[in-house]
């Protein structure tokens, strides 16, 4: 079983040890994973993650699995994620995400594109 997180993607990297005298011997660097259980409510069903502490920090503020999972656009999310979205909107029909409130850089774009079909029309 590789040592990936589920939620970041944090795996396991390689760098070197440097002793007092500068001498180089390579290392690894694990990231700090645990395997929890998340319930997810739509689908009535216990996953087993394998979880970095950073990737618990993320399920956490977003409210649990499924609120993360139907966060995030399937590009940013692992297959193993992924596959869980996939079976979330297939038992809700597909239904779709509230909107949100656009940023201030959304409301910039949306005028630019306002002037821009403005002078087409001219």
């Amino acid at each position: 079983m590789p040592r990936v997180c589920k939620v970041t993607g944090k795996k396991t990297e390689v760098g070197m040890n440097v002793s007092h005298s500068e001498r180089h011997t390579k290392r690894t660097f694990l990231p700090n994973l645990h395997v929890l259980k998340f319930h997810s409510d739509i689908l009535a069903r216990d996953f087993s993650l394998r979880l970095s502490a950073a990737g618990l920090r993320t399920l956490t503020k977003h409210g649990g699995l499924d609120a993360y999972v139907m966060a995030k656009p399937v590009s940013r999310l692992t297959p193993e994620m992924a596959a869980i979205k996939k079976a979330i909107e297939k038992k809700n029909g597909h239904a779709e995400k509230p909107a949100k409130k656009p940023t201030h850089k959304a409301n910039r774009s949306a005028r630019l594109v306002k002037k821009v079909e403005a002078k087409k029309s001219k």
